[in-house]
């Protein structure tokens, strides 16, 4: 690590790494080096429980009463720079929010649980608003300069086609971004599929998930190979090895029967106009009609979905969702429920698509990596090899995916860098088998 002449894949600088205490002090002041492990993630929160912040780590070894000396109480301010040599560098500065201690015979073991400031002070913010006939995408800019008066960071927010009129009280900006982000249609897509998360770089993202995995404009930044190099490769330029990897999930039918990913029903009830709709929704009528990861129909294999059979999809009394509808609430011809009633089933089916398939690939640290970009993988199938190198591939597995939250880890002691990368896909890059 302190060799920059012989640096290569996972090593890794960390040009600087500082904790600021409530009284002042600062652990630059004690030495270079004083912590052992630096963690960083990054997410796009696209499954329950998980952050849209950045967050993570910072381990110490204490064995000379630093704990005592820094006062750490749970409030200081972090921040540090690292990068692979001589890829872009990583910059971060944050807020510690939770202190675990664990005491050994002659040395302390000290964690700091650090998030990006916003997130702390999104939860302190309540902010009260009232749109009329406002994009949503304007309303997404609006609503994030409430963070404005700490925060330095901008928000990148994708246009919208549609508009909304609604009344917002009380809530903190994250949950009113979120709320908006369930109805908003991009300008340039049919789908409903928005998100709101944060970037390294200080950016935030409120964008549509086909604007970022569209086959058709987005190129795959990296290609990741597992085992020999694949056959068909004639540059190494963009090609990189995986350490290992792990398969997290695959469609599970009976789940996405219940959930409505196939086939679903929406019932509104105007209680001006006394009258009730009905919307349905059929994903393999619709696959067409929106982006996915992998390009939706290869020549004349057929289409990329993750089921072939179509009766999953004619069945929409299976999941029926009712919602309230309010004639010109607002003077306007449009609502926040309308929008809702057309886009409840597009976006419900989409977000599980999208995490359908999720594979964890580990990978030598890279702090060019980041959430929110297309990344291809390539997979060995398991079989017997006859040959050093190539060989078929998994069709399963392989292909393109969206990186969906990333996590750096950084040691001290051994110099050592990984990247573990959580990816998923909503299409397979290959078409599965018709059913005859």
């Amino acid at each position: 690590m302190d060799d920059p002449i012989n640096q290569g894949p996972g090593d890794v600088t960390v040009s600087h790494c500082n904790i600021i205490s409530t009284n002042g002090k600062q652990t630059k002041d004690f030495g270079p080096r004083v912590w052992n492990t630096i963690i960083l993630t990054e997410s796009m929160g696209l499954l329950q429980g998980d952050p849209i912040f950045i967050s993570g780590e910072i381990t110490i070894v204490d064995a000379a009463g630093l704990f005592n000396e820094m006062n750490f109480s749970g409030d200081e301010k972090v921040e540090f720079r690292f990068k692979t040599p001589p890829k872009e560098e990583i910059e971060f500065i944050g807020k510690v929010y939770h202190i675990n201690v664990s005491d050994f015979d002659t040395k302390r073991s000290i964690t700091l649980k650090f998030v990006s400031a916003e997130k702390i002070l999104a939860e302190q913010v309540k902010f009260n608003r009232a749109y009329r006939d406002v994009l949503y995408s304007d309303m997404a800019q609006d609503i994030f300069s409430s963070l404005n008066p700490i925060s330095q960071k901008k928000i990148y927010a994708e246009p919208t086609k549609n508009k909304g009129s609604l009344i917002i009280n009380n809530k903190s900006p994250v949950d009113a971004l979120t709320m908006i982000a369930k109805v908003a249609r991009s300008s340039s897509y049919m789908g409903a599929n928005y998100v709101f998360f944060e970037q390294v770089g200080g950016v935030f993202q409120f964008v549509s998930i086909e604007s970022l995995v569209d086959p058709t404009k987005v190129d795959s930044s990296m290609i990741y190979f597992y085992g020999a190099v694949p056959k068909g490769i004639r540059s190494l330029d963009k090609l990189k090895q995986i350490k290992s990897y792990t398969v997290l999930s695959m469609p599970n039918i009976v789940s996405n029967v219940q959930r409505g990913m196939y086939a679903g029903t929406t019932v509104s009830n105007d209680l001006i106009k006394r009258q009730i709709g009905y919307s349905t929704f059929n994903y393999d009528e619709s696959y067409d009609k929106y982006k996915s990861v992998n390009f939706n129909e290869v020549g004349s294999s057929g289409k990329t979905t993750l089921l072939t059979n179509k009766n999953y999809s004619q069945r929409n009394e299976g999941y029926v969702h009712f919602v309230p509808k309010h004639f010109k609430s607002f003077d306007t011809d449009t609502n926040h429920g309308d929008d809702r009633e057309e886009s409840l089933l597009v976006r419900n089916s989409q977000l599980q698509q999208i995490n359908a398939i999720r594979l964890q690939l580990v990978i030598a640290g890279d702090s060019q990596r980041k959430v929110g970009e297309v990344i291809e993988v390539v997979i060995p199938a398991v079989e017997k090899k006859t040959k050093k190198v190539g060989g078929r591939t998994d069709l399963a597995f392989s292909g393109r995916y969206l990186v969906t939250k990333v996590k750096h880890v950084v040691t001290s002691k051994s110099g050592g860098y990984e990247t573990i990368m959580l990816l998923t896909k909503d299409s397979y890059a290959e078409p599965l088998p018709v059913k005859v």
